[in-house]
């Protein structure tokens, strides 16, 4: 497996979600640890690894594809899979198949993949990581704290592939955040397969509310955004640590799926769409101004046109600044694939060009109520393709541009809403005025 200058050298491909992120950097700090090298040359290395995702047919799809290619472009390299993709029993044998393919590496082993490529086998070994230093080619962190999910809803693999919810330690979260914060990152994003459920299966039970405190406590120079979390996990406790501590961005992404009750019940979603107005109403009370995001999904059997309309009409009542919007595709394992799916692509291409164009409409609506008023932002490293100006995110989650110099990327920085068009949300200058922002 070595390489012309006897130094193995590796690439990680990730597909799906942050929590597959964050573990990519687990993985690619603990090879650089026992020596080995991060190629430099695009796509050509002695040791692919390819962290999968298989929420849709789609992500089952580009880790095949992802397989294909790097055999091709290195038949002598080693190929690894891990992840979701490589659970089952059933994905293994289809992935073994592939030509190339050296390793199948669950989720519980991800942590210890350099020593399983080292040593050449599949044992199980002790060395364990605690956590993060940095988070490569990231200008906002991730920190996972926690893993699996105890629900079922009827559509969803998750479940199967990573098992019941386990909490990451406090004082494992609060070391890694802080090792963070120290590297320079000005937004630490708590993620998780079920993040709302932290702390509940500890041996001495805590509450997210109880966490996001302590690690809002550990500096004010960086702020602290929820990933997605389950309406079920939106306590009052959660919504007034939220709106009480400076350094915690007005933000919750709360999936949604449906806006129909009718769909919500075939899903399994532990709620109805009179309770979810009811939530966003209730943080709305605390946070009136809030960034309120979204996921949902399209075209779950049962799902006709009145149901989609009532979705529609619905969305635009909790009316979301940003929508996740994905077709719905048939997992094998789960109760919604014993139901007859709408595979009409022309009908699902237009509900979905429609549900797009809603949330883009509510996205502009939302950044003209704060036109003139301050904002903290996160400066990207990437300049926006089409204006040239640098971007960065607000802690509403608004995207917003403006005119500045490369020195100001990766700060947080004060700026001001000035104007909202098709071609983006501007603010003023930054500045280090002080004052209440969003």
């Amino acid at each position: 497996m070595n390489s012309q200058k006897n130094k193995p050298t590796f690439i990680i491909k990730t597909v799906g979600c942050k929590v597959n992120q964050y573990e990519s950097e687990l993985m690619r700090e603990n090879l650089l640890n026992v020596g080995f090298f991060e190629s430099e040359i695009r796509d050509i290395a002695d040791l692919y690894i390819i962290n999968s995702c298989t929420v849709t047919h789609k992500a089952d799809r580009d880790t095949r594809r992802l397989v294909r290619h790097f055999y091709r472009m290195n038949p002598n390299a080693e190929i690894v899979v891990c992840g979701c993709y490589a659970e089952l029993d059933e994905d293994r044998k289809r992935l073994a198949e592939l030509p190339g393919v050296s390793f199948l590496i669950r989720n519980n082993e991800k942590e210890n993949i350099a020593e399983i490529i080292s040593s050449g086998t599949m044992h199980k070994v002790s060395k364990k990581i605690s956590g993060l230093e940095t988070f490569k080619g990231r200008d906002r962190a991730f920190v996972k704290i926690q893993d699996g999910c105890n629900h079922h809803c009827s559509y969803c693999k998750v479940s199967l592939v990573r098992g019941p919810s386990v909490s990451k330690s406090e004082m494992q979260v609060l070391e890694e955040v802080r090792r963070l914060v120290e590297a320079g990152y000005k937004e630490i994003v708590l993620t998780g397969v079920c993040v709302g459920a932290w702390g509940r299966d500890l041996k001495q039970p805590l509450s997210l509310d109880f966490l996001v405190r302590k690690i809002c406590a550990i500096s004010t120079e960086f702020r602290v955004r929820i990933s997605s979390i389950e309406p079920l996990y939106v306590t009052d406790d959660l919504i007034n640590a939220v709106s009480e501590l400076p350094n915690a961005c007005n933000h919750f992404h709360i999936p949604l799926q449906s806006g129909d009750d009718k769909i919500l019940r075939l899903m399994n979603r532990p709620y109805n769409t009179k309770q979810f107005l009811l939530l966003r109403r209730r943080i709305e009370k605390k946070i009136p101004r809030f960034g309120l995001t979204t996921d949902v999904m399209i075209g779950f059997p049962g799902e006709d046109e009145r149901s989609f309309k009532r979705t529609l009409n619905f969305i635009k009542k909790v009316a979301p600044i940003r929508i996740h919007i994905f077709t719905y595709s048939k997992r094998e394992g789960t109760m919604a694939s014993r139901m007859p799916a709408m595979n009409d692509i022309v009908v699902l291409k237009r509900r979905k060009d429609r549900m797009q164009a809603l949330w883009h409409s509510l996205n502009r609506r939302y950044a003209e109520r704060l036109r003139g008023k301050r904002v903290d932002v996160v400066v990207e490293s990437t300049r926006d393709k089409l204006t040239d100006y640098l971007a960065g995110y607000t802690g509403t989650y608004l995207r917003v541009l403006f005119d500045g110099p490369d020195e100001a990327c990766g700060t947080l920085l004060a700026a001001t809403i000035t104007d909202v068009s098709k071609k983006g949300i501007f603010v003023s200058p930054p500045n280090l005025d002080k004052g209440p922002s969003l």
